[in-house]
Parts: structure tokens; sequence; C-alpha cells
């Protein structure tokens, strides 16, 4: 049995919904919140009952801070931004992370989040640090890491290791040894990280694809607020609030005369005056209106106007993908139907 590293409890917190793991009493190491904006705020529910008073996210693709001060103002953050390219990380950014969770442990009562997307190598190579930082050896740094979270590859390990060894003035004895420690427990605890990464992507689910229906006019507005302000976020008013509605889903813009654009989603739904839900999107796509033979379901969505209706496969495919002619298909003066988007995404997912 593994030991706790120095200052953890012997039965720290398991999370159910949220995908964090306590290395000790006070720090925590793990991945993102989900895309679903349900799930997500159900998982933030469940690390601010766990205590976590901080959290620092490593991602350089996006962030969570706009929903965290939302949902859970009080809970500081940090965006600590970095690549995951398997490129060295120099030492003033492991410098400016223990710093800034030194003051948050400042407070004794203050437990702090690391993640990253994954929480397979940049929030346990960053943990590593801080850890070492605490005063907690090498390789029972390395091993409370892995015992909490089995996934962690810490492929950053070494600049963490170098990052320490310099702040230390550890002389070249001492950096020899902490090197060779480092590559030995490697060696003997390695991981395969494509199988990890491929286990882990297996479970999420692809984006979702909407269906928002705009009046005549709403299309020459939107243009007119993209002309104005460039590519900013507008939001679009609801009806509902779908539970399956996640960041990045797809929109489909349909007025009565066809398919006029797309949007991507960049938040929950929000409520606004007077008594309006409003989707905030940020539109890819504005086009003349493409006319198109509607499944019967989207007919009858269509003839009821609920905002938003979320897209099967089929519906999906039928809405944006044309099929070219063989050559017993009569032939327009375009030559082909063709897809109605330069950019229109696989429906794999």
């Amino acid at each position: 049995m593994t030991e706790p590293a120095p200052g953890s409890s012997a039965s720290p917190t398991v999370f159910v919904l949220a995908n964090a793991n306590f290395v000790t009493d006070r720090l925590a190491v793990g991945g993102d919140l989900s895309p679903r904006f349900s799930l997500a705020r159900q998982q933030l529910d469940e690390l601010v009952a766990a205590g976590i008073t901080h959290i620092v996210d490593l991602r350089e693709e996006w962030s969570d801070e706009t929903l965290v001060e939302g949902w859970a103002p009080e809970v500081r953050y940090l965006h600590h931004r970095v690549a995951d390219a398997g490129q060295k990380i120099g030492g003033p950014w492991f410098g400016d992370l223990v710093e800034w969770v030194d003051a948050a442990m400042a407070d004794p009562s203050a437990k702090v989040l690391v993640h990253c997307h994954m929480g397979v190598n940049r929030a346990p190579s960053a943990t590593l640090a801080i850890l070492l930082a605490q005063g907690t050896g090498l390789r029972p740094a390395l091993d409370a890491i892995r015992s909490a979270r089995p996934v962690a590859v810490i492929d950053y390990a070494s600049s963490a290791l170098a990052w320490y060894l310099e702040s230390t003035g550890a002389d070249a004895r001492t950096r020899r040894n902490a090197r060779r420690t480092l590559a030995r427990w490697l060696k003997a605890n390695q991981l395969d990280v494509v199988k990890v990464i491929r286990s882990i992507r297996d479970t999420e689910h692809p984006p979702n694809r909407w269906l928002v229906h705009l009046g005549p006019d709403d299309p020459r507005a939107l243009a007119g607020v993209l002309a104005e302000s460039g590519d900013v976020a507008v939001g679009l008013s609801m009806h509902t609030c779908p539970e399956q509605l996640s960041q990045l889903d797809e929109v489909l813009f349909l007025t009565d005369q066809g398919l006029v654009g797309r949007a991507l989603v960049v938040g929950p739904i929000q409520p606004a005056e007077p008594h309006a839900l409003l989707l905030p999107v940020v539109v890819t796509n504005l086009f003349d209106p493409v006319a198109l033979d509607l499944p019967a379901t989207v007919e009858e969505w269509l003839s009821e106007g609920t905002n938003p209706r979320l897209l099967e496969r089929a519906e999906y495919g039928s809405l944006t993908v044309r099929r070219l002619p063989d050559a017993a298909d009569p032939v327009d003066g375009t030559g082909a139907l063709a897809d109605v988007s330069e950019s229109s995404p696989p429906t794999t997912g």
C-alpha cells in the first residue's frame, strides 16, 4: 500500500462527477469541466463542496473561467496556460505557478485544484513541481501523483525537476542523482500514453448539433452586429434550456426560406430580462438562404417554433450534405450540387 504524501489525509474525498483526485488533503489534480453545461455545473458544485477554493487551469486551448465566475464566484481562478506539445517547459512558468499556489495555501483552509484537459501530462507535472517545492521527496511525490491519479503519465516531469533543482541551487551531484531517480521511476512505472489518451477520448461525446429557427429579419440583424463588432458572441433568444447543450456545439440557422448560417455555442443559456433565455454563440457563417427539402420531423418542429432543436445525425446530414449527381441525373447550369458550406464538419464528430 502506498503511503500518503506528507500532509495528506488517509481518506481523501473521492469525487463522483468531478474529474479530479486529491494528492494531499489540500491539493488536487485532474482534468477540466465537462463540455456539457449541466454536468459541468454539477462537477463544480462537487469541487466546492469538497472545499476547493482555488483553481489553476493550465490549458492553452480553452478556459472555464467564465463558468466558474458565474457559478462559483468565491473560487479564485488562475489561467496559467501552457501548450501540450511535448516541449520543454521553462523554469519561470513553474516558478510563477508555485508562487501562486503557495500564496493560496497561506490560508490554512484553502484547497487547490490544478487541472489541464485530461489530467494526464500538464497538471500532474505541475503538481510534481508544487510537491517538490513543499518539501516532498522526488520519488514519494511521483508515487503520490500516480497513486491518486492512475492515468497520470507526467510527461513534463523532467521540466518540473529541472526547475526545482535550479531554484534550490542544487549542486552537480544532486542534479545527477535526481535525474537518475526520475529516469528509473519513469522506466519502472511506464504508461502507454497513446493508450491512456485513447481510453479517455472513448468516454468523450462528440459535439451536438442544434437547429435554431430565425425570424425573417434576424439574419440581417446578425450580419449588422458582425459587421460592426467583428467576431463576438451574440445572444440568441431560446425557449428551453436543454440538458444536452455543450460547449462548442454546432448551431444551424434556419428561416422559412432555408438554411442561412452556422454558429458555435460558447456558453450556457442564461436568463435575461424580460423573462427570456439567451444562448451565447459565435457566428461562423452567414449566407443567402439555401432552400432545402426538410425532413418531416424538422418541418413539424418548424411549425411549432420552439428553439433550439437537437438534431439527429440523419437530420443533420439531410440539412448539410447534398448528393453529387450521377450520369443519369439532370445537370443544371452549376454542374452539380455541392455541400452548402465549404467548412461543413464531418458527421462522425
